[in-house]
């Protein structure tokens, strides 16, 4: 009897052992803090999938560029080095050119509605296409909203796009961003989020281009941010990725559970971030930056200045000429023409 329980201990212990190592594991790399409205989104999703895998999959969230930074994470899911992240679309334009669309001039000032329309059209899926072909992963759905980018600046007042003229401006990435900066007379600094505060605070930069969340949950004021101009330069947004290595050793149940837990929360991340840029907005002026929003005619005023170097950056990008002329007649149709 005691030889058959112990037998039968044994017998457990190993199932159990096999079962754990037999459960796939999902890294998930993030380079932003968890107070981020884009970890919240993901941890929503990691909610939703664990629902439906349960033992199934290990998954492990790593937020603050614990394994890479977004600027890198690109090249380790083509590599198969992590197995999922949710890098915004400036840091991928190097290995997918179309990821770069919508930061050309064409989109500066556009309402992120409009912006979200086309991405979750015909548009955003030959975009998805090309990223899948291209990074070797599989785009799991629907994209993340970040919020619109504006001028953050230590110790210059913003009023207006000229006071931006000579100014070094902290960049997430993106060759669009950095010609943006240029022709407003700026020059433009690439510095990964997590380096951000160190760069202010030492004066490597004296501006940032970014959202109002981003700003506030990192609490940048403390680093020397003092004023702000909204120009609703750009609509960021994160691009759901896994590693098509990772992706093809899946069985369809779990691949299933995958693009049904993103399906699923989607929606409500995107909700998530429209009401933390609105709660940022209200943190970052009780912080004591001084707020000015640009008006409907130096927006538009901008955008023709911009418009001039439309087609030369989007040819030096190498964004097919195809789905530039697809954005543009869909902005036209929306009111948004040249």
């Amino acid at each position: 009897m005691q030889a058959s329980a112990l037998a039968a201990t044994a017998l457990v212990s190993l199932t159990g052992a096999g079962l754990v190592e037999a459960a796939e594991r999902l890294r998930i790399s993030l380079d932003t803090n968890p107070s981020h409205v884009r970890n919240e989104g993901v941890e929503l999703f990691v909610e939703a999938l664990r629902e439906r895998v349960g033992d199934e999959m290990v998954i492990e969230v790593y937020p603050s560029a614990q394994l890479y930074r977004d600027r890198d994470v690109g090249r380790a899911l083509r590599q198969g080095s992590v197995e999922m992240a949710v890098p915004g679309t400036w840091v991928l334009d190097g290995m997918v050119p179309a990821m770069a669309l919508t930061s050309l001039p064409a989109f500066y000032g556009v309402p992120q509605e409009v912006t979200l329309d086309l991405i979750d059209g015909e548009l955003g899926e030959a975009i998805n296409a090309q990223a899948e072909e291209r990074m070797r992963v599989k785009v799991l759905g629907p994209w993340m909203s970040l919020g619109m980018s504006h001028y953050y600046s230590t110790s210059r007042p913003l009023n207006a796009h000229d006071d931006l003229a000579g100014m070094r401006i902290r960049i997430s990435g993106g060759t669009s961003n950095a010609k943006r900066v240029e022709d407003m007379g700026g020059v433009p600094n690439l510095i990964a989020w997590p380096d951000v505060p160190l760069a202010l605070s030492t004066d490597v930069v004296d501006a940032v281009s970014s959202t109002h969340e981003s700003i506030a949950s990192a609490q940048l004021w403390d680093a020397g941010l003092r004023f702000a101009f909204e120009d609703n330069q750009w609509f960021g947004q994160y691009v759901p990725m896994v590693s098509q290595r990772f992706w093809d050793d899946l069985s369809p149940h779990l691949q299933e559970a995958m693009t049904q837990a993103w399906a699923e929360v989607i929606e409500e991340t995107r909700r998530l971030a429209d009401e933390a840029q609105l709660e940022a907005r209200e943190k970052v002026a009780a912080s004591g930056i001084a707020i000015v929003t640009a008006t409907e005619e130096q927006l538009a005023a901008a955008r023709t200045k911009l418009m001039s170097s439309q087609d030369g950056l989007a040819s030096s990008i190498g964004i097919d000429q195809d789905l530039v002329d697809m954005a543009l007649e869909e902005l036209e149709e929306r009111g948004y023409g040249d």
